[in-house]
């Protein structure tokens, strides 16, 4: 097959065409004309009621168009017709002209010329062959619809196979004729290419050597020197000299090529040639990157620092790294790509590095830091450009220059926090409020300034764990003895008026302790002197660190803080003694106590915490001087929490050490319980249901009918032993039923709040009552010694000993006589029935209990009751 280049020089003939085949052609005729007479059928008129459409423009102009469609195809193969008879004839005598008269001896030229008409009629011979049935087909086609050629059109096509087999028979005649002058003159094209061979490779190395395959030297000046432009320009010129040799030795080859073909040689692909334009494309590539990269570079170094947009050069880098990496690959093997890669590199590497330095926490000893480790100066002024940075070689210094930035990051941070620790107790007060009538102003909870240390004391800390806090570490530490030192005083401040604040009033207030704790007394009236002292300077202060590091301070409260060690410690055993006397006291916080004792010799001033050492005792009622209408210390009553008022029958005198008469108070109260649960027993019987639940508190109408109760059950038990078989179901229906229908009927009447919640309570235990009578007969127990009886909280007033008693299973329990006040009860169930079994054997045996469960259940609340219940607390 002949070369490109030979190929392009055939006739049109011999070239590959890329046509439709006949067949397509002749189906869209044939579709077009189908369509024409599609439209010629049409009416040329339509009636639509009164209006009449002539539709005869329409139909024209449908007929115009596919007469277009189909002149379009036709006339393409009149055309093709036409036009490939013209080029065959043409081609043809041409090549006959050309071998008419063979060429004379040593008339190359000649003899090429006919060595190439005999190539092209080689070449040609199967496109011409099989092209005389296609154009005979398309004029049978056009005939066929109508269309006629030309009479010289068909003469034409019926001659040219004629002449054509007379065209090749003269180029087989004609290279009879040429073959001593062919084979002559192939052996001088052999001699000539092998000379060419020698010069091509001749022109290969002076192509090796001469090329700018190096970076030059000054290559980083281009684009900012006259030398650097220089460099730049050299290279361009050689290329330039290069590419115009290349074109010169290629014009060479593709003669000579073109001859061995003519000739019947092997053509040779002369490779130097084309690896020469290869590299030179490459090479041309290569220096268009270093003087796009190098004139970049140049006008950024020339930016002033304070117009550096590193963010922006940076994404041009990265871009011009991706062209650089695009280049052919054989071109990494060239110094001048090395050089440009570096080059591209370096910067890639120093514009991040530079970015970093650009950060706001760049200070002059981080900049003079980073002249000491790059081994050059500069001074940072408005003239200082980006050129004068890239000079230190950063990318040399990577790891350095980034230490350094995160120093200045980290110190910066560290900055930030001193001051904002500056401004914080700059802003921050100590508050101070009056105590009392005392006179002395105390200091306020100091909440702000706790959180203030608590965080900044943290922050403190973490600042001495930073590797690079060593410029501020003097600082530091500083802050952080101010910061421990308000810390140490602020604590033993609160300590001291925390101190003082309880013991002023016992100390200054009660005679009765001055006059137990004389020495104690003196030892606080030393410190309460010194205390009163340091407030009165203090309250002057507002800012915490001047109210703390006061001269003086810190040791005054350490020796007030001492002195009040050993009043607290004389006081506690003094309280100590007067909790062993009066055992309540021990339930009583010590600040209660205090002022309890310190009041004592005026009982009424105690009222408030009667609750706190009782059950439900709310209040004392005292006795009201008729004169002074002052409290006496003559006790009358008592009030429980829910406003319930006992009297007692005789009244009681509070006089003495306030244990004493707290003890006998206590006491005195029990017994009037006891005298009162006597007489309600007794009146169970003689008064009537009614009238006897209004007459009596909640606690006693609640035991006296669990007493009548207990022994209403064993009454029936021991009728039940004499044959009486109903004795169960009697008591159940004539008493209990009963009972609960007349507190029911009660409990919708109009009552106070202290009968409803009473009422309410006794219906509870009494439906508790009904339960277990019901359970008893229903599990048909016929003696109380059964355990279902056992196992319940049995009351009975003892004549003998004048006493109730309890019984539980083997337990035997006093009443004790607690007043409990008008408290409701809880619902009794089977399990509170266990509970109380458990809890009172530990009772019995002097042991503890403790009912475990989930949250919620009522574990207190049922040891409450319980203890209601016994009257114990």
């Amino acid at each position: 097959q002949p070369s490109a280049v030979v190929r392009a020089k055939l006739p049109t003939v011999a070239r590959a065409r890329t046509e439709p085949a006949l067949e397509d052609f002749d189906a869209q005729v044939a579709h077009y004309k189908s369509v024409q007479d599609d439209v010629m059928a049409l009416p040329g008129s339509a009636n639509q009621g009164w209006l009449r459409i002539d539709a005869k423009p329409v139909k024209q102009a449908l007929s115009t168009w596919v007469t277009k469609w189909m002149f379009a195809y036709t006339h393409h193969l009149q055309t093709r017709v036409v036009r490939s008879l013209e080029e065959l004839g043409a081609f043809m005598r041409e090549v006959n002209a050309g071998l008419k008269e063979p060429p004379e001896a040593g008339d190359v030229a000649a003899l090429v010329r006919a060595m190439a008409h005999i190539r092209d009629v080689r070449v040609c011979t199967d496109e011409i062959d099989a092209m005389f049935e296609p154009l005979k087909a398309a004029v049978a086609l056009l005939r066929r619809y109508g269309i006629s050629l030309p009479d010289t059109v068909a003469e034409q096509l019926e001659a040219a196979p004629f002449v054509w087999e007379d065209t090749k028979k003269a180029t087989l005649h004609a290279r009879e004729e040429l073959g001593p002058a062919q084979s002559l003159q192939a052996e001088k094209i052999k001699e000539d290419a092998d000379v060419f061979a020698a010069r091509l490779r001749d022109f290969r190395a002076a192509f090796a050597r001469d090329a700018p395959f190096e970076w030059p030297a000054n290559a980083v000046d281009i684009g900012v020197t006259a030398a650097g432009s220089e460099a730049l320009d050299g290279a361009y010129a050689s290329m330039d000299a290069l590419h115009l040799a290349i074109a010169d030795i290629e014009a060479e080859a593709a003669a000579l090529s073109e001859q061995e073909e003519l000739f019947d040689l092997q053509v040779h692909s002369w490779r130097d040639i084309a690896h020469c334009r290869s590299e030179l494309r490459g090479l041309k590539g290569v220096w268009d990157h270093v003087a796009l990269a190098c004139n970049v570079f140049a006008a950024w170094r020339a930016t002033p620092w304070a117009r550096v947009e590193v963010e922006e050069m940076l994404a041009q880098g990265r871009a011009l790294e991706r062209e650089v990496k695009g280049l052919p690959k054989a071109a990494r093997a060239w110094g001048v790509h090395a050089g440009l890669w570096s080059l591209v590199q370096e910067l890639i590497v120093a514009l991040p590095l530079v970015s970093d330095l650009r950060d706001e926490a760049m200070r002059d000893r981080h900049w003079k830091k980073l002249m000491r480790i790059c081994g050059k100066t500069f001074v940072m002024d408005t003239k200082f450009k980006l050129d004068h940075l890239l000079a230190l070689n950063l990318h040399e210094f990577q790891d350095s220059v980034g230490d350094i930035v995160e120093q200045a990051r980290q110190e910066l941070k560290i900055d930030n926090q001193l001051q904002k620790i500056i401004s914080t107790w700059a802003g921050l007060e100590l508050q101070y409020e009056p105590f009392k009538q005392t006179g002395v102003y105390v200091l306020k909870p100091a909440d702000t300034v706790i959180e203030a240390l608590d965080d900044n004391e943290n922050s403190l800390q973490n600042m001495m764990g930073n590797r690079f806090m060593s410029f501020f570490e003097v600082e530091i530490n500083e802050w952080r003895t101010k910061l421990s030192k308000v810390r140490a005083v602020l604590d033993i401040w609160a300590e001291v008026q925390r101190a003082w604040c309880s013991l002023e009033s016992i100390f200054l207030g009660s005679e009765d302790i001055r006059e137990q704790l004389p020495e104690d007394a003196k030892r606080f009236d030393t410190i309460d002197g010194d205390f009163r002292e340091q407030m009165g300077s203090a309250k002057e202060t507002k800012n915490p660190i001047e109210a703390c590091t006061a001269e003086g301070r810190e040791e005054a409260f350490i020796k007030c803080q001492n002195n009040l060690d050993l009043c607290q410690k004389s006081l506690a055993e003094y309280l100590e003694v007067k909790k062993k006397r009066f055992p309540r006291f021990y339930f009583v916080s010590p600040a209660d106590l205090v002022d309890i004792l310190s009041k004592g010799r005026n009982p009424p001033l105690i009222q408030e915490h009667f609750s706190k050492f009782t059950d439900n005792i709310a209040k004392i009622e005292w006795e009201v001087d008729e004169e002074t209408q002052a409290q006496t210390s003559l006790a009358k009553g008592m009030f429980s929490g829910e406003g319930e008022h006992i009297v007692y029958s005789e009244p009681y005198r509070c006089e003495g050490q306030v244990e004493e008469w707290l003890t006998g108070l206590m006491r005195h109260s029990q017994l009037e319980i006891k005298q009162m649960l006597q007489e309600a027993v007794n009146s169970f019987v003689e008064l009537q249901r009614q009238e006897w639940l209004f007459k009596f508190c909640a606690q006693l109408s609640l035991t006296t009918s669990q007493i009548w109760w207990t022994e209403e059950v064993n009454m029936a038990f021991e009728r039940l032993e004499t044959g009486n078989d109903n004795a169960l179901k009697d008591y159940l229906q004539n008493n209990i039923v009963s009972g609960l229908n007349t507190l029911t009927q009660l409990v919708a009447t109009n009552l106070s709040s202290g009968d409803r919640i009473k009422f309410i309570t006794l219906i509870t235990i009494e439906v508790h009552a009904r339960d277990i009578v019901q359970r008893l007969i229903s599990t048909r127990v016929d003696n109380a010694q059964a355990f279902a009886w056992q196992s319940q909280l049995k009351y009975r007033w003892d004549e003998d000993r004048r006493d109730c008693i309890i019984n539980i299973c083997d337990a035997e329990l006093t009443y004790s006589y607690e007043y409990t006040g008008n408290t409701g009860r809880l619902v009794i169930t089977a399990l509170t029935d266990r509970c109380y079994v458990t809890l009172t054997q530990a009772l019995r045996l002097i042991l503890g209990g403790a009912p475990a469960g989930p949250a919620g259940t009522g574990k207190t609340e049922t040891t409450k009751d319980l203890g209601r219940g016994l009257a114990i607390w």
